[in-house]
């Protein structure tokens, strides 16, 4: 059952000084930044590109969301060096979210991660590899969308097989795909500008020709998605040398990088697509090396499949220790956070994790969709996580912050997302509404998991029936080594 659960969080918090090193952290900025290029370039230019010039309109446009939402996620960033220092913790803005406002608003972030964010965003790795897959086999029209849903299935159920068979094989997967995902977009890079070197810059003569402004928010949301994973660190925060220093610093300079990526790589696009080519494509960038370089036809689709591939792995790979914070805070079953008494692999998380997101593969199928409700759901969780900065800055104001950023700063990020989230309320109301439904799921599952403390000892009973059997079916225990 779940455990019962703290109202009082924040002194279990600990803070810069008064954190206990469970080990000696190893973490300098290049490690950071290294880990946080990984995390966040991945599949989103490639899943993105299509649907920023589909809601923006045009080239010009499109470019101005790309460094927007770049520059956004950069004050957002701020705002998380500060509580990461404030409040120490691998729990991340789960644990920001549970110390300024209660246990309901921590067990949201948690329903959001396992439940929808993670599951959808691994649909949409898993989609987007599908579609440059049979690419292959349909170059001239669009495919059968069973064919794509059953590619997709064989490529959720491999990864889910190497993520529970050990994390030596998951690292060893992800090592791979991070190599096809560098040489991807390197081919694509280079060859933008080679053609630019060649003279090939007719699509860029007037930028701004076609842009529309009724789906700015749409276009907002669909440049965010690429720049998923920037909070990331907090939850790494324990293992940074000198965080006041290494936290910002490797964010900051990360995000910047990844400006320049994508503005390189969506420009190259333009050199050998037009903007009507891009929006016919559901492979950008296999209609690109067709352009470009005939031979590359083979080669690009295994890049992009590989990048996606590793996507969707890190994803459900790095859930456990969302689940085993949760669990232990009592805010999910327990049982989530166990791990297999060898290969140390939290089985029944990761199972949990698969399981949802074929329910999303099947009957929420939509990459346009999914990333727009992926991003809304995100960022109303990350406009909260600073509005608890704003909130602790009175609630403790007593407490440590080696990073304290002007409040301005977070004040000037939370009205910004309030617009975006208010505008997009009036111009999509149809996947506002969808995102909010889906948000709503995690009232019933508070109230029946955490609030609802006396359950009849029947249920209670079957309860602890079917969690030791999942325990000898996955051969699972407790983990020896929680905090």
């Amino acid at each position: 059952m779940m455990r019962p659960s703290s109202d009082d969080h924040e002194i279990q918090v600990p803070s810069l000084s008064t954190r206990t090193a469970k080990h000696e952290p190893t973490m300098g900025v290049l490690d950071s930044i290294n880990l946080l290029l990984a995390c966040i370039i991945g599949s989103g230019i490639f899943i993105s590109a299509k649907a920023v010039l589909e809601y923006s309109g045009s080239y010009g446009l499109s470019i101005v969301v790309w460094i927007g939402c770049g520059l956004l996620c950069i004050m957002g960033a701020l705002c998380y060096a500060e509580l990461g220092c404030s409040y120490v913790s691998s729990g991340g803005d789960y644990t920001y979210l549970r110390v300024a406002f209660g246990n309901f608003m921590g067990f949201l972030r948690v329903w959001i991660e396992v439940a929808l964010s993670r599951p959808m965003i691994v649909v949409l790795s898993v989609l987007t590899a599908s579609n440059y897959i049979v690419y292959w086999f349909y170059p001239t029209c669009t495919p059968p969308s069973i064919v794509v849903k059953c590619i997709a299935s064989c490529l959720l159920l491999i990864v889910g097989f190497i993520n529970l068979t050990s994390a030596a094989a998951t690292n060893r997967l992800h090592q791979v795909c991070n190599y096809f995902k560098i040489a991807s977009l390197l081919i694509v890079i280079v060859a933008g500008l080679y053609l630019i070197f060649r003279g090939r810059v007719e699509n860029f003569a007037e930028p701004f020709e076609g842009s529309t402004y009724g789906k700015i928010t749409s276009a907002l949301y669909a440049g965010l998605f690429p720049y998923s994973g920037w909070n990331y660190l907090n939850n790494t925060i324990e293992d940074l040398k000198d965080p006041k220093r290494t936290l910002p610093r490797s964010i900051v300079i990360s995000l910047l990088i990844c400006i320049f990526v994508y503005f390189l790589t969506f420009s190259s696009y333009f050199t050998a697509l037009s903007a009507y080519d891009i929006l016919m494509s559901d492979a950008t960038a296999v209609s690109f090396a067709e352009r470009v370089l005939p031979f590359l036809l083979y080669i690009i689709p295994i890049g992009v499949t590989m990048s996606c591939v590793g996507a969707a792995s890190g994803n459900i790979f790095t859930i456990g220790q969302m689940f085993n914070v949760a669990g232990r805070d009592g805010l999910m079953p327990h049982i989530f956070s166990m791990k297999h008494y060898e290969s140390n692999v939290p089985m029944i998380a990761i199972s949990c994790e698969i399981i949802v997101s074929f329910v999303f593969l099947f009957f929420m199928s939509n990459i346009g969709k999914l990333i727009i409700c992926v991003g809304m759901i995100n960022w109303i969780c990350i406009l909260l996580a600073s509005v608890g900065l704003i909130v602790l800055r009175y609630k403790h104001p007593n407490r440590e912050r080696p990073i304290k950023v002007p409040l301005i700063i977070p004040i000037l990020f939370v009205s910004i997302l309030v617009v975006l989230i208010v505008a997009s309320a009036l111009t999509d109301l149809e996947n506002i509404t969808t995102s909010l439904l889906l948000l709503a799921t995690a009232i019933p599952a508070y109230i029946f998991g955490v609030i609802w403390k006396k359950k009849p000892s029947n249920f209670n009973r079957r309860y602890n029936s079917f969690a030791i059997m999942l325990q000898k079916l996955f051969h699972v225990i407790h983990d020896e080594h929680e905090e």
